[in-house]
């Protein structure tokens, strides 16, 4: 579970470097910086948004751990997972439909409204600060991360979850705040296009994760793997 976390962020960080990259090189490419400065205003502000997602993940996965007092964590990742594939096949957008509903579009309204001010006095705000703000904006990527928290059925095990998930974007964005003259636009754009594909990858991963919790160990195709039966 932790590898798939790590792997969603690495591999999803493409789609964020054209969503919100432009935001993070906004808040840590200040004029006259030095590569190292930039470094480490990269690494305060991914911080920032890791910090974030670890707290939201301590709240999905306490959702997740009611999910498994009641037995219903086998179910719910099943149902995530046929949702996640056939969104991807139905080209169904997560982002647009989540951010469509009211009680949504109200929230991220005033979020965007606080760090449009944020930008507007970025020099005022620690890296940090700016990237935990960062962190609560809506993102399809983001919400594919915390169906796996929900999965994990656990409060401890979503926040591992969602930091590991957070650790593996960081690579991509500090290569994009580093060095993004070599990321045109259009470049940038071609990267979004590959959340779908994360998400077919990842809702075939919560199906089968779904079935196999609780199966023996002799079925199960990764504990087979690491710990094959020997022959006497």
């Amino acid at each position: 579970m932790w590898v798939v976390a790590f792997t969603l962020g690495l591999f999803g960080s493409l789609h964020c470097v054209g969503m919100c990259g432009p935001l993070a090189i906004a808040f840590c490419d200040n004029e006259g910086d030095t590569t190292s400065q930039r470094l480490k205003s990269g690494i305060s502000y991914n911080l920032g948004r890791t910090f974030t997602y670890s707290i939201l993940g301590l709240i999905f996965g306490l959702l997740g751990s009611f999910l498994v007092v009641v037995d219903l964590q086998k179910v719910l990742s099943i149902v995530l997972g046929i949702l996640l594939i056939f969104s991807f096949l139905l080209s169904y957008d997560i982002d647009q439909k989540i951010n469509g509903l009211p009680l949504m579009r109200t929230l991220y309204a005033k979020l965007r409204l606080g760090i449009s001010k944020m930008y507007s006095k970025a020099k005022q705000y620690h890296p940090f600060t700016l990237g935990a703000a960062n962190g609560l904006l809506p993102c399809g990527l983001v919400y594919l991360a915390l169906a796996g928290a929900v999965a994990s059925g656990s409060l401890i095990q979503g926040m591992i979850f969602m930091s590991l998930f957070g650790l593996g974007t960081i690579p991509m964005m500090l290569t994009l705040i580093l060095g993004f003259k070599l990321l045109n636009p259009k470049m940038r754009f071609q990267f979004r296009r590959v959340l779908p594909y994360v998400t077919l990858c990842f809702g075939l991963f919560l199906i089968y994760r779904g079935v196999v919790v609780g199966m023996p160990e002799e079925l199960n195709f990764w504990e087979m793997l690491k710990n094959p039966l020997m022959c006497h």
